[in-house]
């Protein structure tokens, strides 16, 4: 029988984890250590009284660190400075983060003309010598221990305020925030639910990294003689106090204090780096209240005259880009959407459908220009303010957005979240109830956006958005990367709601689940910003008269797979008439 080796080395591979397990633990280790020194080791040799008699003993068996000029043994007096100085450095640290965190929070969330004088504000106080600063405060107010946590808070904070801020804005542009948004959550919710969340673990960083900055500050200010009382053992003020004895010979009174000074501040920048490196990878204004206004049937696009519960008419978008161009989003778009009714809306990635999407939910981006009609539920919002959006998102308009894990916040489990969008929205709805609606199991509200697969996604995010029981809901590529079983699946239940009496709006690349399931009432087709045909989903999908229609039609494995000829166009300088000549030179494509 064998065996390994009793002298075996182990391979490489098992050392290294084992190494960088020993690099993480050995600062939190020693910091741990340096704190039960300085606070033991004061309550274990009790009150000192100074002893000539002992003055300027250099280390030995009675006293390790030696003693001072005053006779006092200098490991119990660096213990006692070690724990006066991480007292003031961790309550300068934690006032600084805290004013750093709420500036950056306000920054990220108010964006605009506050963020620009907030970060301007950072920058000038970052830009100012903090010793000269520290100084100046203290001058004032010579020995006092608040001024001294002023002069140090007060510096020490854009840092903070600058990582919160970068890491809030990553954050806040995620789609899982963005859908926060569309199901009805407050900038409040917003914040502290998602955002502050996302910033706490580098605010905390920031925190144990800012308790060294203090240490040294407090040391020098104490040292210059500004600092605490000569009488209060600190750091800085044992090495104030050494500087006479250092010429002496009494090199021990200098070394101790430092030492422990220099031992505390590897050690917390040790501990920083631990933390930091196992941290997972990671238009405003108000006015008039909307008016309801009265439509007249649109007899073109419905059998009935009931008014659509969205008319969207001449509608367009332009985007700015950083260059200074505009982009075409959209152009003299017009659009219906009715109760018990399924319109799909299909074409190219870049053609226009989702930014027409953020547009019914007043998600524009920043700088847009807009012109036409948008009237929902029977009020014109064109134009309309914040306020005006947020009274209608996730109860009469509901987005189940693209990606659907990514919807979600990742590291909280989809029950919960979904509850919150319930207690967001004031709705009786309950999470079971709107899992069962969509077809999921209660069990995977106890499931985190990972472990979800695609189909199931795709229904969480769907019971979600219906949690407010929208009029609208408008669903974004519900079919993307779903196998044809699922894409029919998502539709079909797409279109249960539809028959429950919501407007639905699927947008869509997946032409062959509409065509094979039916579920479609009307269709239109977007290219290059503008709505080149709309009509019965069956006429559009059997007899598509636009040379584009015809070309997506042909371009599936049932009709030939043909490939669209050549590139869809810049939105930057679309075509005047968007017939396809642009792309390829003719006046025909295949299927014709």
């Amino acid at each position: 029988m064998t065996g390994p080796s009793a002298n075996a080395v182990p391979s490489p591979a098992v050392a290294r984890p084992r190494r960088r397990r020993a690099v993480r633990i050995l600062p939190a280790a020693t910091l741990a250590a340096l704190v039960a020194y300085a606070v033991l080791v004061p309550w274990w040799a009790g009150t000192q009284t100074a002893d000539f008699a002992r003055a300027l003993l250099p280390p030995g068996p009675g006293q390790w660190f030696g003693t001072d000029h005053s006779g006092y043994d200098l490991f119990v007096r660096s213990a006692e400075g070690l724990r006066v100085s991480l007292l003031v450095a961790l309550v300068c640290a934690v006032v600084a983060t805290v004013l750093g965190v709420a500036v950056g929070a306000v920054a990220a969330t108010a964006g605009g003309r506050v963020d620009r004088l907030l970060m301007r504000t950072t920058d000038g106080v970052n830009a100012l010598p903090h010793l000269l600063i520290g100084v100046v405060i203290v001058a004032l107010y010579p020995g006092s221990l608040p001024a001294i946590i002023a002069s140090i808070a007060l510096t020490h904070w854009p840092q903070i305020a600058r990582v919160v801020r970068a890491e809030m804005l990553s954050v806040r542009s995620s789609e899982y925030v963005e859908a926060a948004y569309l199901w009805g959550a407050s900038r409040g919710q917003v914040l502290g639910r998602h955002l502050l969340p996302a910033a706490l673990p580098q605010a905390v960083v920031g925190l144990v990294m800012l308790v060294p900055h203090a240490v040294w500050h407090e040391s020098t200010l104490s040292f210059l003689g500004l600092g605490l009382s000569p009488d209060e053992a600190s750091l800085g003020t044992l090495l104030e106090v050494a500087r006479g004895d250092v010429f002496t010979g009494a090199w021990w009174t200098l070394a101790a204090p430092a030492g422990v000074l220099v031992a505390t501040t590897l050690s917390v920048a040790g501990l920083t780096r631990a933390l930091d490196g196992g941290r997972p990878g990671r238009r405003r204004g108000r006015g008039p209240d909307p008016l309801p206004v009265t439509l007249p049937p649109d007899g073109d696009t419905s059998p009935d005259s009931v008014p659509p519960l969205v008319r969207v008419r001449s509608l367009t978008l332009r985007l700015p880009t950083d260059d200074g161009r505009w982009v075409h989003a959209a152009t003299e778009l017009d659009l219906d959407l009715r109760a018990g009714e399924l319109t799909a809306l299909v074409g190219e990635s870049g053609s226009g459908k989702s930014t027409l999407a953020s547009a019914l939910c007043g998600l524009s981006p920043a700088g847009t220009r807009s012109s036409g009609s948008v009237v929902v539920d029977g009020r014109e919002m064109s134009g309309a303010d914040e306020r005006a959006w947020r009274a209608l998102r996730g109860r009469t308009i509901g987005l189940a957005a693209q990606s659907g894990a990514g919807t979600f916040t990742p590291v909280r489990r989809v029950g919960p979240q979904i509850a919150e969008v319930v207690s967001a929205l004031g709705t009786e709805e309950t999470v079971p109830e709107l899992l069962e609606r969509v077809g999921l199991e209660a069990d995977a509200a106890e499931l985190f956006p990972h472990e979800l697969s695609g189909g199931m996604a795709v229904r969480a995010v769907t019971a979600a958005a219906l949690a407010g029981r929208p009029r609208v809901l408008l669903a974004d590529e519900p079919t993307a990367g779903l196998d044809p079983e699922l894409a029919a699946q998502v539709l079909r239940l797409l279109r249960r709601v539809a028959d429950s009496g919501t407007a639905v709006l699927v947008i869509t690349h997946d032409l062959q689940a509409l065509e094979t399931t039916e579920v479609a009432d009307h269709m239109a087709v977007m290219y290059a910003g503008r709505i080149v045909e709309r009509g019965p989903a069956r006429r559009v999908l059997s007899e598509p008269e636009h040379p584009y229609s015809r070309a997506l039609m042909a371009a599936l494995p049932a009709h030939g797979l043909h490939p669209l000829p050549g590139m869809p166009p810049e939105l930057t300088d679309p075509p005047a008439d968007p017939s396809l000549t642009d792309r390829t030179g003719a006046t025909d494509v295949v299927g014709g």
